[in-house]
């Protein structure tokens, strides 16, 4: 396979894996379409390792890194937040149709199906997924108002009394 869409691809990943294979590699987070809605912004790049081998059961794994930082939108305040992203997971492989047996130790590595040409980036992107926290905030006292004392005519915020009472001084 050749093109642009050849390059962010393993042909086969359970052969890749046993040959303990190296694929490196840099991706747009403009291109990662599920994550959007998470990001403040979409300039950021992520880069990516992905390396092959097998467990101590000899069954094959890829092993992955993903670095950046991109831009994520603050849960309390709706503004960007620069998130520091370092990520470190394994994927174990199996054989397109197989039955994966239940694995009690919850230290297993998740799994995915090793199908012909596994695509890199959807790979990435999915790894990225599931290691953002639920809701990003800002440190306590660093969000802004968000436009909070326009939306109240320049008056006071209507919790911000609430505040005090967490807090007595």
């Amino acid at each position: 396979m050749s093109g642009p869409s050849a390059v962010h691809r393993i042909e086969d990943p359970i052969a890749f894996a046993r040959a303990a294979g190296q694929y490196s590699g840099e991706a747009a987070l403009a291109a990662m379409t599920r994550l959007q809605d998470r990001l403040a912004g979409v300039s950021a790049t992520v880069a990516y390792v992905v390396r092959g081998k097998v467990d101590q059961r000899q069954r094959p794994l890829l092993e992955l890194e993903i670095t950046g930082n991109p831009s994520l939108r603050c849960g309390r305040c709706l503004l960007p937040l620069d998130y520091a992203l370092r990520l470190q997971s394994s994927v174990l492989l199996i054989a397109p149709g197989a039955v994966m047996q239940e694995d009690d130790d919850p230290e297993s590595p998740e799994w995915i199906e090793a199908v012909p040409e596994l695509d890199v980036l959807e790979l990435v992107e999915e790894e990225i997924l599931l290691s953002l926290p639920l809701a990003v905030r800002h440190e306590q006292g660093k969000c802004s108002d968000g436009g909070v004392t326009g939306l109240t005519g320049g008056r006071d915020n209507p919790f911000s009394k609430l505040a005090t009472l967490l807090n007595p001084k």
